[in-house]
């Protein structure tokens, strides 16, 4: 079962994108550029195009893909 055959991106974005201000709060980013938000949304992408049902639920999955590439960007930033 994949994600895209039951919902398109722009459903799948308007349901999530609140996640991605969501961590950017959460690690303190939320104003700091825009250039979060945007890789934010591009790690959606990748999510809805890569997640695979049997790995676990889906939420859990993007959650850790938006998470880790916006710490990584914030790591990025401070050297």
């Amino acid at each position: 079962m994949n994600v895209k055959e039951y919902v398109t991106f722009e459903e799948f974005f308007k349901q999530n994108q609140k996640r991605i201000h969501y961590h950017m709060h959460k690690l303190g980013s939320y104003n700091m550029t825009q250039e979060f938000y945007v890789e934010g949304i591009y790690e959606l992408w990748m999510a809805y195009r890569k997640y695979e049902p049997n790995n676990g639920p889906l939420a859990t999955y993007f959650n850790y893909i938006i998470c880790n590439r916006l710490i990584e960007m914030k790591n990025n930033e401070r050297r």
